[in-house]
C-alpha cells in the first residue's frame, strides 16, 4: 500500500527540520495522507496512522514515500508506534529515504524497516542538492553506505519514469553505476559525489535482486540463482563484478529470461 509523507526534492517539497538554504522560509510540505490543510503546511500524522491501520486490517503492507529528514523521521516514528503496539513490521518500507539524519540511520535496523531507495537520483540531483540543503545535510543524502553500515535492509528501485521535475533511466546499467560511482552519466565529479557513500557492485546487485524479492515476500521463489527458484535472469555482455566502474555504462543486456523462458534476446 503506497502512502506519501512529503513532497519531492525537485520542487523544494521534501520536508526538513531546517529550511532550504535557497528558500529560507520553506521547510517543504506535507501530502494528503499527512495533512488536511489545502496548502499542506499543517501536520496531521494521525491521518497517516489511520490510513496505515486500515490498510493493515485489509492485509496490505505499507510502503510510504518519505524524502526529507523530517519526512523520514516522522515515518520512522509512526512505524515505531506501530511496533510498540505489537505490529510485525516485516516488509514495511520507507520509499526513497533520500536525506537521513545521523541519529535515524540505526532506526531502520532497530525497527526491521526496509529502506527502498533509488540510486539514479544521485546522478540527477547532485547538480543542485548542495545549493538547496547545504553541504552538511548532503552528507546524509542517498547515503547507501551508511544505511548498510547501520544494518539496514537496502532495496533498490529505478523510480521510473521519474517525477514532475525529472525523467529517469530504467536500464540497470545507469542505476548500478549511480550507486557504485556516485557520478553523473558524464562521469562527474571525478571522485564521485560524497564518495564515502559509494557501495560495491555486488552490494548494488544484491539490493536489486534478492533484497527486492525479500521486500515482496518472494525471496523463497525468486531473487537469486538457486535450484528450485524461478529462473528470472538478466544476462549482460560483460561481468560487472570484474570491469572498471566507468565501463559499467557501456554494458548491454543480451538476454532476459523470465521463469525459464527467453523473453528478450539481442540480435
Amino acid at each position: 500500500m503506497k502512502g506519501y509523507i512529503d513532497g519531492i526534492m525537485g520542487t523544494h517539497g521534501a520536508l526538513f527540520f531546517e529550511p532550504y538554504d535557497d528558500q529560507p522560509d520553506n521547510y517543504g510540505h506535507w501530502r494528503r495522507h499527512t495533512s488536511d490543510d489545502p496548502d499542506y503546511k499543517v501536520r496531521n500524522m494521525e491521518k497517516m496512522y489511520n490510513f496505515v491501520k486500515v490498510g493493515l486490517e485489509a492485509g496490505f503492507v505499507p510502503n510510504v514515500h518519505a524524502i526529507g529528514t523530517k519526512g523520514v523521521a516522522e515515518m520512522l516514528d509512526l512505524y515505531e508506534r506501530l511496533n510498540n503496539e505489537g505490529v510485525d513490521l516485516t516488509g514495511f518500507r520507507i520509499i526513497h529515504a533520500q536525506v537521513i539524519r545521523p541519529q535515524d540511520f540505526p532506526r531502520f535496523k532497530a525497527l526491521n524497516v526496509i529502506a527502498e531507495v533509488n540510486p539514479y537520483h544521485i546522478s540527477d540531483d547532485m547538480r543542485w542538492m548542495e545549493e538547496r540543503i547545504g553541504y552538511e545535510r548532503c552528507k546524509g543524502a542517498y547515503a547507501f553506505k551508511s544505511l548498510l553500515d547501520n544494518g539496514a535492509i537496502l532495496s533498490f528501485g529505478s523510480d521510473w519514469p521519474g517525477t514532475s521535475a525529472a525523467l529517469y533511466h530504467m536500464h540497470p546499467k545507469y542505476l548500478i553505476y549511480a550507486a557504485v560511482a556516485r557520478k553523473t552519466v558524464k562521469g562527474t565529479p571525478e571522485e564521485g559525489w560524497f564518495p564515502e557513500q559509494r557501495i560495491s557492485v555486488e552490494e548494488a546487485i544484491k539490493a536489486y535482486t534478492i533484497i527486492n524479492a525479500y521486500a515482496c515476500f518472494e525471496d523463497e521463489i525468486r531473487g537469486s540463482l538457486v535450484a528450485g527458484k524461478l529462473a528470472d535472469v538478466t544476462v549482460f555482455d560483460r561481468n560487472m563484478l570484474e570491469i572498471p566502474e566507468d565501463e559499467i555504462l557501456q554494458t548491454e543486456v543480451v538476454m532476459t529470461i523470465i521463469d525459464g523462458k527467453i523473453v528478450f534476446e539481442k540480435k
